[in-house]
């Protein structure tokens, strides 16, 4: 099936007060890492130059990975940030919502700025909700290394397929003893996986963001391919 993906862009300029609130909140921070979303692209620039005009200087991370415009971060690829945390001492996410700031957070230890352009709200993203699934991760990756028969979850959706790093983990962690099987779906709902109850841990090979954002939903512990 074809897939058309057609970008929605907000259609409106920054408004001044919003910006200097942004800069107020960077506060004695001079180098700051800015990143975005495909609807805020449009402002993006506006945002650069606001910062350059006040004497910050501003560093826009690229991707090799899935994003297609620089500065632009997506749930499954948050390299825009992280490509660039050693070059900066803040971020500021221009956008709505926690989704994509924290999946630069959870790799990086810098401090993120959200700045809401919808609202004109500017607010700092919270750390202890970062730290909380950074120990998740931790005591899932524990556990992980206990299990002798592991899952990996194979997604057949474009984008998400992708057997042949499926099959190098399975090489990979059948050299460490340990048994697997692989689990095709296009549609995955964790609690189904209660089913297969001699599994012990689950190797997600679909968005990075299902062993974060759905990780309460699986009744055995799941990690990324990336982090085996």
């Amino acid at each position: 099936m074809r897939v058309l993906f057609v970008p929605v862009k907000y259609d409106k300029s920054l408004e001044n007060s919003f910006l200097e609130h942004i800069l107020s909140n960077i506060r004695e921070n001079k180098k700051i890492g800015i990143f975005t979303t495909v609807q805020f692209l449009d402002q993006f620039e506006q945002l650069d130059k606001f910062l350059k005009k006040n004497g910050k200087i501003v560093v826009v991370g690229n991707s090799n990975y899935r994003a297609s415009v620089k500065g632009q971060v997506l749930g499954c690829d948050p390299m825009a940030g992280t490509s660039i945390e050693a070059k900066v001492d803040c971020f500021v996410y221009l956008g709505s919502g926690i989704f994509h700031p924290l999946s630069v957070a959870l790799k990086t230890n810098k401090e993120i700025i959200i700045a809401n352009p919808l609202t004109n709200e500017v607010s700092m993203l919270d750390k202890s909700k970062v730290e909380q699934l950074k120990n998740a991760k931790k005591r899932m990756l524990s556990e992980f290394s206990k299990a002798k028969k592991v899952g990996i979850l194979v997604c057949t959706k474009p984008g998400q397929y992708d057997l042949k790093a499926a099959e190098e983990a399975e090489k990979k962690l059948k050299s460490k003893g340990k048994k697997c099987y692989m689990f095709l779906f296009d549609i995955l709902n964790p609690e189904e996986l209660i089913n297969f109850n001699d599994i012990e841990a689950w190797v997600n090979t679909a968005c990075p963001r299902i062993a974060v954002d759905d990780a309460e939903r699986f009744s055995r512990p799941v990690v990324n391919i990336d982090d085996i």
